[in-house]
C-alpha cells in the first residue's frame, strides 16, 4: 500500500521547510541574483537581438558569472538539488548534446560559440525556476519582460511615425559617446524595430501579448490592469505593423489554445481582454499608412487606441464586479457571442470590395496608372476574364491595356512569366479576354494599364468564367475598401508566394545536409558553413527557418530526440500540474496556462523562421519555461500510482512526476561555471586585440599590429580568421626570415584544418599557399572552397584568376610545359561549372571579371605557339562561342535585349542570330566591357552571313547617340577602330548589335590598340 496524498504532501512540506527557511535568510541575495538575471532580459532585445557574437559574448560572462555566484549562495542556503524535473532533465541534455557535438563539429570555433549561447540559456532557465518560485517574483519576472518589450514596441512605431525620439536617443548616445545606434528599425513599411528582423519581433511579441493579457487580469490593483491592457493594445499594434503573416496566421490558433489552457473561471475575461486589445488597434491602423494617413499621425491614433483600450479594460472589470455582485452566472459558452461578432465583422470588413481606379498615365514616372492583381487557377483549362470598364472623359485619347500572364513555381522565385493574352482597348464598356492556363502554372497575373494621359480609368465586376460553359470560377476583388492593397496582396496565395516556396527549399535543403549528419550531427553552427553546398539556387541566409531541422543538422538524431522530449516535457509538466493541482491558486492556473500558450507560440514560429537565432528572443523563450517549470521544481504534484492495468496514463505520470533528483555539490557547479566563464573572456580579449590590430593598420603601424594579432590568435586559437591575419602580415613583409616564413605556413596549414568546412577561409589560405609557391596546394584550396560553396561566382572568379597568373609566371619564367598544365587545368573549369549548374535551380553565369581571365586564357590557348605576352592584356572582349555554363543555349557573353525581335542561340560551334521579325530587327549585347576613357580599341566582327547585304549595326553607351554602321572590310568581316573620349566615365558598358539579316556570329574580339 502506498502512502496517502495528505501524507506525501505533509512529508514534503517538512523536507521542504528547512531549504525555505535558508531561502528567507539570504532572500536579498536571491533578488540580487534575479536582479542581474533581468537586467540581461531587458537590455538583450535592444542590442541587435543579441544576433552577433560582439553582443553575446558580455551577456554570456554577464549571466555565468551571475550563475557562479548562484551556486556560492545555494552552498551557503545547503542546498544540494540541481535537477529534479523533465523539463531541467531535457534542457540540460540540450547543453550536454551541443558540448558533445564539439567534437564531431564542421568548425570548432562555431560550435563552441553554439555551446556557449546553450550554457547561457541553461544559466538564465535554471536560475529563474529556483529564484521567481514565488508569485511575487514570477510578476517582477514578467513585468520586466513586458517593459522591454514596451521599449521595443516604442522604438519601431516611432520610426513608422517619422523618428524623432529615435533621433534624439541617437543624438545623446552620440553626446555622451555610447557605442550605441539605432537604426533601420522601420523599414519597406514593416517595422523592424531594434531586433532588425519583423517576423522575429512578431514573435516575441505574440508570446509577451498573452503575458500582457493575463497580468491584466491577475494583477491586483486596478492601475496595473489598466496598464497591461494598454501595453496589450500596444503589442497588437505593432505585430500589425510588423505585417508578419506567419504570426497572424499563428495567433487565433494560440488564442484557442491560450482558452484550453486557462482555467474554466477565467475563459470568457481572457477572451474579452485578448478581442478588446485587437480591437483598440484598429484605431492606430487608420491613422497610419496603411489606412492612408502620414506617418506623422500614428502617435494620435495610438493615443486615442490607449484610451480606448483602457474604457475597455475598465468596462471588463466593471462587467465582473458586477457579475459576482449579482450573480450572474456567464457559462464558458457566452463566448460565442463575441467570436460570432469578431467573425462576421472581420468576413464584412475583407469582403467590402471597390472599383479599381487607375490614374493617368504619367510619362516622366509614377505607378498609379498601372495595377496587377494575382489569382490561383486550376492548370491546364481555358478561361475567360470579364468585367467593366468607365472613363473619366469619353474621348479618342482612351486607352486601356489589359495583359494576362502565367507564372510556375521557378518564374515566382526567380522572374519571368508565359503571355497568356494581351488586349487593347479604347472606349469599351465591358471586355471579354479568353485564355488558357498552362500545366505547370502557378500563379496567373492580370495587369491593367491606363494608357491615357488625360483620362481615368475605373475597373469593376471583374471575374473568371469557365471558357467552354461560362460558369462563374472566381469573383475577382481588385480592392478593398477597407484594407490596403500592401495588406491585402500579402495574405493572398500565400501556398503560391514566393516566402513559401522558398520555406520549402530551405527544408529541402536541411533535410539533405541532415540526411549526410544524422549520427553525430556537424556541430554547433555548422548550419552556416554546409548551407551553401547543399543549396537548391543560391541564397544568402545562413539561417535554416526551422529551429527543429536546425538541431537535428547541427546536433544529430540524439539532440533532436532531446528536443522533441523537452517540448512534451512542457506538456506533459503541464497536464500533470492541471489534473493533480486543482487546488492551487486560480492566478497561478492562469498564468501556467498563458506560459505554456506563449511558449508553444514561440516554438510553433520557430518552425516557420529563425526568430531563435537571435539570442535574446530564445533568453525569452527560456525564461517562459523557467517560469513554467518553477512552480513544479518547488511543488511537485502529487500523483498516485495507480495498479490497475487500465492506468497506464496514471502511472506514467506518476513516474514523471517522482523522477530522482540529481543532486550535486553547489562549490562544484561553481567551479564549473567559473571555468566555463574563461571561454567568453579569451573570445572577448582576443577581439579587443584584433580591434587594435585593424586600428594599427589604418594608421600604417605594422610593428604593433603584428603584436596584437598575433596576442588575439594565441587567445582565440580556433579562430580560423585571425590565423589568416597574422599569416598574411607576416608574409606581407618585404622581407622576412626563415623562421617567420615556417610560422606563417604553420598558420596557413592550421587555419585550412580549422576552416575545412569554410569556403572564405580556404580561399583566404588559398591565396595565401599562392604566395608561398604553394602553387598546388592553393589550387586543391580553391576547388574544396567550390565545392562548398558551388554557386557563389566569387570562387569561379579566384580560381581563374590564379591559374591566369600561373599560367603568366611560367610563359614568363620560360616554362610552357608547366604553363600549360595550368592553362588546360583552367579551361576544364567550364565544364565543371556547368556540372555544378546542373542541380541549380537558377543557374547561374560567370561574371565580368572571370569572364575577361577566361578569354584571356582561351586567347593564350589559341595562340600559345606564337603569343606575345603584351598582347594578351590588350583582350578587352574574346567571344567563346560554346561557353553555356546555365545550359540555356544562349551563349554566356551575350545578352538578349528584345527577346519579342530576336532570337540568339549556340549553332555547331557559332551564335545563331535570328530576327524573329525582318522588318524590325531585335537588339543584343556583349557582357559588359570596361572602356576606359582615353583609350582606343579595334572592334572586329566576323561572321558567316547567310545573306547577301547584311547590314551590322553596333552601339555604345554614352558613346554614340544612337546605332551606327559597323564598316564590312571582306567576306563576312566587319571592323573599326574607336577612341573613347577622356572624360567617358560610363559604367557597365558594351556593345549592342543589330544584324539586318539572320546571321551566323563566328568571333568578336575588342583589343586596345
Amino acid at each position: 500500500m502506498g502512502k496517502s496524498s495528505k501524507g506525501l504532501k505533509r512529508g514534503q512540506a517538512g523536507k521542504a521547510a528547512k531549504p525555505v527557511k535558508e531561502e528567507n535568510k539570504y532572500s536579498i541575495f536571491r533578488m540580487l541574483i534575479l536582479v542581474l538575471n533581468l537586467i540581461v532580459i531587458f537590455y538583450s532585445p535592444f542590442v541587435r537581438g543579441l544576433y552577433f557574437e560582439a553582443e553575446q559574448l558580455p551577456a554570456e560572462i554577464f549571466i555565468l558569472a551571475s550563475f557562479a555566484v548562484f551556486w556560492i549562495l545555494k552552498y551557503m542556503e545547503k542546498g544540494r538539488k540541481f535537477i529534479s524535473t523533465p523539463i531541467e532533465y531535457c534542457s540540460l541534455g540540450l547543453m550536454l548534446i551541443y558540448f558533445i557535438s564539439i567534437l564531431s563539429s564542421a568548425s570548432t570555433r562555431l560550435a563552441i560559440s553554439e555551446w556557449l549561447k546553450y550554457c547561457m540559456y541553461f544559466a538564465v532557465f535554471f536560475m529563474i525556476t529556483d529564484l521567481a518560485s514565488t508569485m511575487k517574483n514570477k510578476l517582477i519576472v514578467l513585468w520586466t519582460v513586458i517593459t522591454a518589450s514596451m521599449g521595443l514596441c516604442v522604438l519601431g512605431l516611432d520610426s513608422a511615425a517619422g523618428g524623432k525620439l529615435v533621433d534624439w536617443l541617437n543624438g545623446i548616445f552620440d553626446f555622451l559617446h555610447i557605442p550605441v545606434n539605432f537604426f533601420g528599425l522601420y523599414v519597406d513599411g514593416r517595422i523592424h524595430s531594434t531586433l532588425q528582423y519583423p517576423n522575429a519581433l512578431a514573435a516575441y511579441l505574440m508570446a509577451v501579448f498573452f503575458i500582457a493579457v493575463t497580468v491584466s487580469i491577475i494583477s491586483s490593483k486596478v492601475w496595473q490592469k489598466l496598464v497591461a491592457g494598454v501595453c496589450s493594445f500596444i503589442f497588437t499594434t505593432t505585430i500589425i505593423f510588423t505585417m508578419s503573416r506567419g504570426v497572424m496566421i499563428l495567433i487565433p490558433v494560440m488564442l484557442i489554445l491560450y482558452l484550453v489552457a486557462v482555467p474554466k473561471g477565467a475563459k470568457l475575461r481572457a477572451f474579452l481582454m485578448a478581442f478588446f486589445a485587437a480591437v483598440s488597434s484598429i484605431i492606430p491602423v487608420l491613422f497610419s499608412p496603411l489606412g492612408g494617413r502620414s506617418g506623422s499621425s500614428l502617435w494620435l491614433g495610438i493615443i486615442l487606441g490607449m484610451i480606448m483600450s483602457i474604457i475597455l479594460t475598465v468596462a471588463v472589470e466593471y462587467l465582473f464586479k458586477l457579475r459576482f455582485k449579482i450573480r450572474l452566472n456567464l457559462k464558458p459558452y457566452f463566448l460565442i457571442i463575441p467570436v460570432a461578432v469578431a467573425l462576421i465583422a472581420m468576413l464584412v470588413v475583407i469582403s467590402i470590395p471597390k472599383e479599381l481606379e487607375l490614374g493617368i498615365y504619367n510619362p516622366e514616372g509614377g505607378t498609379g496608372h498601372s495595377f496587377q492583381k494575382s489569382i490561383e487557377l486550376k492548370p491546364g483549362k481555358e478561361y475567360k476574364l470579364l468585367f467593366d470598364v468607365s472613363y473619366l472623359n469619353n474621348n479618342d485619347e482612351n486607352s486601356l491595356t489589359v495583359s494576362v500572364s502565367s507564372r510556375d513555381k521557378k518564374n515566382i522565385m526567380f522572374g519571368g512569366k508565359t503571355e497568356l493574352a494581351t488586349v487593347n482597348e479604347k472606349n469599351s464598356d465591358t471586355l471579354e479576354i479568353p485564355f488558357t492556363v498552362p500545366q505547370d502554372s502557378s500563379l496567373v497575373d492580370i495587369k491593367f494599364t491606363n494608357n491615357s494621359a488625360k483620362s481615368k480609368v475605373s475597373i469593376d465586376n471583374a471575374k473568371i468564367v469557365d471558357g467552354k460553359t461560362g460558369k462563374s470560377v472566381k469573383s475577382i476583388k481588385l480592392q478593398y475598401k477597407f484594407i490596403p492593397n500592401s495588406v491585402a496582396s500579402r495574405f493572398q496565395n500565400l501556398i503560391a508566394s514566393r516566402s513559401f516556396i522558398q520555406r520549402q527549399i530551405y527544408l529541402n535543403d536541411g533535410f539533405r545536409m541532415f540526411k549526410d549528419n544524422w549520427l553525430l550531427g556537424a556541430g554547433g553552427g555548422a548550419w552556416s558553413l554546409l548551407v551553401f553546398g547543399y543549396q537548391s539556387h543560391l541564397y544568402w541566409s545562413t539561417q535554416s527557418h526551422a529551429y527543429f531541422l536546425q538541431v537535428a543538422v547541427e546536433t544529430g538524431i540524439l539532440g533532436f530526440i532531446i528536443l522533441i522530449l523537452l517540448l512534451l516535457s512542457i506538456i506533459v509538466q503541464f497536464v500533470t500540474e492541471h489534473k493533480n493541482k486543482k487546488e492551487e491558486d486560480i492566478n497561478y492556473r492562469i498564468l501556467q496556462g498563458t506560459l505554456l500558450t506563449s511558449v508553444l507560440g514561440m516554438f510553433l514560429h520557430s518552425c516557420l523562421d529563425f526568430d531563435l537565432s537571435l539570442s535574446s528572443v530564445f533568453l525569452l523563450l527560456w525564461t517562459l519555461v523557467a517560469l513554467l517549470n518553477s512552480g513544479y521544481r518547488r511543488n511537485k504534484p502529487v500523483v498516485v500510482k495507480n495498479n490497475d492495468s487500465s492506468g497506464a496514463k496514471s502511472d506514467l505520470l506518476y513516474r514523471i512526476s517522482n523522477l530522482k533528483s540529481l543532486n550535486i555539490n553547489p562549490i562544484i557547479l561553481a567551479v564549473l561555471s567559473s571555468m566555463i566563464i574563461i571561454m567568453p573572456v579569451l573570445f572577448v580579449a582576443a577581439s579587443s586585440f584584433e580591434g587594435k590590430y585593424q586600428n594599427s593598420m589604418s594608421e600604417g603601424n605594422r610593428d604593433d599590429a603584428l603584436k596584437y594579432i598575433k596576442s588575439a590568435e594565441s587567445l582565440d586559437t580556433f579562430n580560423v580568421d585571425y590565423k589568416i591575419k597574422y599569416a598574411d602580415l607576416i608574409l606581407s613583409s618585404e622581407s622576412i626570415t626563415k623562421e617567420e616564413f615556417e610560422t606563417a605556413k604553420k598558420l596557413v596549414n592550421e587555419a585550412e584544418k580549422a576552416g575545412k568546412y569554410n569556403a572564405n577561409a580556404l580561399e583566404n589560405a588559398a591565396v595565401l599557399y599562392m604566395k608561398m609557391s604553394m602553387f598546388d596546394k592553393g589550387i586543391e584550396l580553391i576547388d574544396r572552397a567550390i565545392e562548398l560553396k558551388p554557386f557563389v561566382e566569387q570562387s569561379w572568379e579566384l580560381k581563374l584568376n590564379m591559374h591566369y597568373q600561373l599560367v603568366r609566371a611560367y610563359l614568363n619564367n620560360g616554362d610552357p610545359e608547366s604553363a600549360r598544365k595550368y592553362l588546360d587545368l583552367a579551361l576544364k573549369t567550364i565544364d565543371t561549372a556547368k556540372t555544378k549548374n546542373e542541380r541549380n535551380m537558377d543557374p547561374f553565369v560567370f561574371n565580368t571579371k572571370t569572364m575577361e581571365y577566361l578569354e584571356k586564357l582561351v586567347y593564350i590557348k589559341e595562340n600559345f605557339d606564337r603569343l606575345d605576352l603584351e598582347e594578351v592584356e590588350k583582350i578587352k572582349f574574346l567571344s567563346i562561342n560554346e561557353i553555356d555554363i546555365d545550359s540555356n543555349n544562349i551563349p554566356d557573353q551575350w545578352k538578349i535585349v528584345q527577346v519579342e525581335r530576336v532570337e540568339v542561340s549556340i549553332n555547331e560551334g557559332n551564335i545563331q542570330i535570328n530576327n524573329i521579325n525582318d522588318n524590325t530587327p531585335g537588339s543584343f549585347q556583349t557582357r559588359n566591357i570596361n572602356f576606359e576613357g582615353g583609350k582606343k580599341y579595334k572592334i572586329e566582327l566576323i561572321t558567316d552571313n547567310q545573306e547577301d547585304g547584311t547590314k551590322v549595326l553596333y552601339y555604345i553607351p554614352e558613346f554614340h547617340k544612337d546605332f551606327v554602321q559597323l564598316e564590312k572590310t571582306g567576306e563576312g568581316k566587319y571592323s573599326v577602330n574607336i577612341e573613347i573620349p577622356q572624360d567617358y566615365k560610363a559604367a557597365n558598358t558594351y556593345i549592342r548589335f543589330r544584324f539586318s539579316k539572320d546571321s551566323l556570329i563566328k568571333s568578336l574580339t575588342v583589343t586596345q590598340i
